[in-house]
């Protein structure tokens, strides 16, 4: 019984990591709350979860703020840029819905709106994370989570569909979750982020 509420237990360890999820969920809420800043609270969330899953966080919301403010700058301008375009990109798919365009221009345009859509998708699942770990400019940052994004296709597909599955779920099937789900997300996807990088820092 001592060994099951011990330091190292299974049981201590997941409901240290479930509590853990949702403080930092809390924190990543709070700083979204003004919108503008929804950039820097999610680059300040991989920083820290890009130590988290290396067991090297330290205190979780010293980390977090020090993030916050570390890259709010450069995370508030890729929110800004980032924002607008994805609401054009909605807005085209929705008015093309609408127009119920046929023929072989039609097919192309659909499939090319759904091309720039899906990689535009795969791209924000990386460019905070890029922001929170390289040190670049602005343009650089957003043109290499494009081509990260692209050309591990296979995994960005399995970060997409664990972003929707997880949102899914908390919407559809157990709505707690999505108290903890901005963490959730962004530890299982940063899981796979890091085996990336790591190839990128080993030959840096």
């Amino acid at each position: 019984m001592n060994s099951l509420f011990s330091n190292n237990s299974p049981l201590w360890n997941i409901t240290n990591k479930i509590l853990n999820f949702l403080w930092l969920s809390l924190l990543w809420f709070l700083c979204s709350l003004p919108v503008i800043t929804v950039g820097a609270s999610t680059a300040a969330l991989y920083q820290v979860m890009l130590k988290y899953v290396r067991n090297e966080e330290g205190y979780l919301t010293t980390s977090y703020f020090r993030a916050f403010r570390r890259n709010f700058r450069q995370a508030t301008a890729v929110w800004l840029l980032l924002l607008p375009a994805g609401l054009l990109l909605t807005i085209n798919f929705v008015l093309y819905n609408r127009l119920e365009q046929e023929g072989t221009a039609g097919f192309l345009f659909m499939i090319l709106g759904f091309g720039v859509s899906l990689s535009f998708a795969f791209m924000n699942l990386y460019v905070y994370a890029v922001l929170a770990k390289f040190q670049n400019t602005l343009f650089r940052i957003i043109t290499n989570s494009w081509i990260m994004a692209l050309y591990h296709w296979p995994t960005s597909v399995l970060m997409l569909a664990i972003t929707l599955l997880i949102l899914a779920s908390g919407f559809l099937i157990f709505p707690p979750l999505l108290f903890c789900a901005p963490a959730v997300i962004c530890y299982l996807n940063t899981k796979q982020l890091t085996r990336i990088f790591e190839k990128y820092t080993a030959t840096a």
